[in-house]
């Protein structure tokens, strides 16, 4: 098993979506701190929604709205190396994303090296189907991380667990109240409107298969792996389990 940074993130992969449930924000600020270690200059920030970092994921929170968004952002970039930005403030103690328009305007203007977006929300579950205008992805993402969270495995289907579980019925062919299993974790990693959804024909893209922290866990990534091989559908160029938590992490290619 190697880190997580290293096995995913390639020189090319200037701008990165990740997208699905189960360590979304997690991801991007290991990413983040990967890019800062090496003297890089990174921006995160959302197209949807995210908690309102803490100081120890970002010193930096920016909103597009405020006055000097461009010079108070460039200072920061210089200063720490890493900037969060939004577009406004929400009443949840969260920050509201900006457009892939807006993104790419900023993108041209600030001295980032490198730009990290959460592309869609799944409020804190492990396993989600997109909605019908979800992920919002920009076109010009360069990597696309689609995440699922493992200790999902064994959990009934309901609203508990599952973000939009009567959309994860539909794709899977599970009922409300089934427990979800490998099998349908696979269906949903290659149908159309599964977790590849939406990512970019130019985009190197990966289905992470999180919270695989023990050898069980293990064994059932390799086993969903193993049935999507057999289905119709859309593959990712690779596949990886492991753990961010632990930042440890194995590829499997799609081939």
């Amino acid at each position: 098993m190697s880190n997580i940074f290293s096995t995913l993130v390639q020189t090319e992969n200037r701008v990165i979506s990740i997208v699905g449930a189960g360590g979304k924000t997690s991801l991007m600020f290991l990413l983040a701190q990967g890019f800062i270690r090496r003297g890089q200059r990174v921006i995160t920030t959302t197209t949807t929604r995210i908690r309102i970092p803490a100081s120890r994921q970002s010193r930096n929170v920016i909103l597009r709205g405020e006055e000097h968004f461009y010079s108070r952002l460039v200072t920061a970039l210089e200063r720490d190396r890493h900037a969060t930005i939004g577009h406004h403030l929400l009443p949840d103690n969260k920050l509201g994303g900006l457009s892939p328009s807006e993104l790419s305007r900023v993108r041209r203007q600030a001295p980032a090296d490198r730009m990290i977006i959460e592309a869609d929300g799944a409020r804190g579950l492990s396993l989600k189907a997109p909605g019908r205008e979800e992920p919002v992805v920009p076109a010009w993402t360069n990597l696309f991380i689609a995440m699922v969270g493992l200790d999902c495995i064994g959990r009934p289907l309901t609203e508990d667990f599952v973000f939009r579980p009567r959309s994860v019925a539909a794709i899977t062919g599970l009922r409300p109240q089934d427990p979800i299993t490998p099998l349908a974790l696979a269906r949903l990693a290659v149908h159309p409107q599964g977790m590849l959804k939406g990512c970019p024909s130019t985009a190197r893209s990966c289905i992470f298969f999180n919270k695989a922290e023990d050898t069980t866990a293990r064994k059932t990534a390799r086993q969903i792996i193993a049935a999507a091989h057999t289905l119709p559908g859309s593959r990712p160029d690779f596949w990886v389990y492991g753990s961010i938590k632990q930042n440890t992490c194995t590829v499997q290619p799609a081939a």
